[in-house]
C-alpha cells in the first residue's frame, strides 16, 4: 500500500495523498450512502489545487535546466470532510486533473 500523506496548507485546506477513501474507516460520514457539504467546503477543496500548482510551479522554476514543458496529471476525490484526496492509480478517482507549464516567453 502506498504511503498516505496529509498536507495542511496555510489557508487551512487539507490535501490527502495516496490510497483512497475506504468505506468504514475514519473518513466515513455517510448517511444512506450520501453526505452533504456546503458550496464553500467544495470551493475550499478545489482551491487546494491552486496551492498544489503553486508548490509545483516553485519546484519547476528552481530547476537549473528547466524543460520546455512540464505536465502532471493525477486523480482526485473529495473526502466526506470536504478535503481534497489525491488518489493512486489503482483507485477510481471522481475526477482527473491535468496541470501543464511551459517556459515563459
Amino acid at each position: 500500500m502506498p504511503a498516505r500523506i496529509i498536507v495542511d496548507f496555510a489557508e487551512g485546506n487539507i490535501v490527502l495523498f495516496g490510497g483512497a477513501p475506504e468505506p468504514g474507516v475514519a473518513d466515513s460520514g455517510f448517511v444512506n450512502g450520501t453526505t452533504r457539504a456546503s458550496a464553500d467546503v467544495v470551493k475550499a477543496a478545489f482551491g487546494s489545487i491552486g496551492e498544489i500548482a503553486a508548490t509545483l510551479e516553485g519546484a519547476i522554476a528552481a530547476l537549473p535546466q528547466r524543460p520546455e514543458t512540464v505536465e502532471i496529471e493525477f486523480g482526485a476525490t473529495l473526502s466526506t470532510d470536504g478535503d481534497l484526496w489525491i488518489v493512486g492509480a489503482h483507485a477510481a478517482p471522481e475526477f482527473k486533473i491535468k496541470l501543464a507549464w511551459g517556459k515563459p516567453d
